[in-house]
């Protein structure tokens, strides 16, 4: 019979924690677990001596060894590089402990502050590294009960947030990932506004650093708001309404429209146009920012090089999400002109969730033949149109001049879509 295994390296994990954990409580202060986080474990809480918390936090991932290499004064440790990315872009200090599990001992380092003095200037093609840089961590940095230790963990949880950024030279994130576009999809209601990003590929696979770069991004994007007032020396003042992101690690999965992440953020949480209200998998609570992971696109590679999808199978996906759209742009085309307000209002909100759930599905549907790229793209943009459009209309109220104005958007957008289904029928 077999029976449960207390598996070796998750023991040794387990010693490490239990012995940060040992000297930071002898000090009063906190040490918490975090499981759901790929690349930190646990986090210190400072404390003072007073018992009041200082809520000031020092992010520390563990590593445990039964074959510690010493060199001279230095503890060598070949540390994933997946976990430096992590470092790189993230604003709360995070520290590396190595933990010898035979003599029972542990060396800590803050790796922001080693990336920036010691990495940058002794190794600055790291990040490129596929899997591991070895670092070497001062064997004077031993946690233990002492004064000492205690003294610099709290400086760097005090002091660590502005230290960061004074040793950052430039936005560091920026070596991860381009900007390849920027789109304002607004109403005359909200302001809608998109980007696509590549990420590159190494940095991609941290979900942990994939959030902290979400934040970075979502911010960049909400800061360089703009539209075609500016060309007209109109300063423009308003507040993006929505913003979202959609990021690639493969220019392959780009060419698809395959995001292995996509992520939006609201203005206001109680908006109800979310799109990601039941869909996303993690949410940014205090910035209002939804992700939703798309993990399985990244074996789809080969898969995509080597056994697309013939036109006459894309066709045969895409012709509901044509159809539908065709047929529900004639039904609100009749009825505008028609002057039958009620029902014109009574069709958009019988259709609206209908609509929504189209461009949801649309955008999930999967990869797409290179030659039909642009028609994907001109559908998906026809179903961003309709879905603004939808929004924008207030039940039983009259929606005249706003349906008037938009009208046209959709019709146009419509125009292109079907320019492009005729260029691909024509192949």
């Amino acid at each position: 019979m077999k029976r449960s295994l207390n598996d070796l390296n998750k023991h040794y994990e387990d010693l490490s924690k239990h012995f940060v954990e040992g000297v930071i409580i002898r000090n009063g202060w906190k040490y918490r677990e975090q499981e759901n986080d790929n690349d930190i474990d646990g986090e210190i809480e400072v404390f003072t001596e007073e018992r009041e918390t200082t809520a000031k936090l020092l992010k520390v991932q563990l590593k445990a060894t039964t074959n510690l290499k010493i060199d001279g004064d230095s503890v060598l440790f070949d540390c994933p590089v997946k976990f430096l990315n992590f470092c790189d872009v993230c604003d709360i200090p995070v520290a590396i402990i190595v933990y010898d599990v035979e003599i029972e001992r542990a060396f800590w380092l803050w790796t922001q502050q080693y990336i920036s003095t010691v990495l940058e200037n002794d190794n600055s093609m790291w990040r490129a590294n596929s899997k591991t840089v070895r670092i070497r961590i001062p064997i004077s940095n031993k946690v233990e009960k002492e004064v000492n230790f205690y003294s610099e963990i709290e400086s760097i949880a005090t002091h660590g947030v502005n230290i960061i950024q004074q040793l950052r030279k430039q936005n560091t994130s920026e070596y991860y990932y381009t900007i390849l576009e920027e789109q304002d999809n607004s109403t005359l209601q909200k302001r809608r506004l998109s980007a696509r990003i590549y990420v590159e590929r190494s940095f991609a696979t941290s979900k942990d650093s994939m959030i902290e770069l979400v934040r970075k991004i979502n911010n960049k994007i909400y800061e360089n708001n703009f539209n075609k007032k500016i060309f007209k020396g109109i300063t423009l003042n308003d507040t993006p309404d929505y913003i979202w992101l959609y990021f690639y690690d493969d220019i392959v999965h780009l060419n698809h429209g395959l995001p292995f992440c996509r992520t939006e953020w609201v203005n206001d949480i109680k908006d109800e146009f979310i799109v990601f209200k039941d869909r996303f998998d993690t949410e940014i609570v205090e910035e209002n920012i939804r992700v939703k992971w798309y993990e399985d696109y990244r074996t789809l590679n080969d898969n995509i090089k080597y056994n697309s999808i013939s036109k006459r199978e894309y066709f045969e996906k895409m012709l509901p999400f044509i159809n539908y759209i065709n047929s529900v742009f004639l039904e609100i085309n009749r009825l505008i002109y028609s002057n039958e307000n009620n029902s014109f209002n009574t069709f958009i909100e019988e259709n609206s969730k209908e609509i929504d759930d189209m461009y949801i599905s649309l955008s999930d549907e999967g990869y797409t033949p290179y030659e039909c790229k642009d028609l994907n793209n001109a559908l998906m943009d026809s179903y961003t149109e309709l879905s603004n459009f939808v929004s924008e209309i207030k039940p039983n109220m009259n929606n005249k001049y706003f349906v008037e104005s938009r009208e046209r958007e959709l019709y146009e957008q419509l125009l292109v879509l079907n320019y492009e289904l005729g260029k691909v029928e024509g192949h």
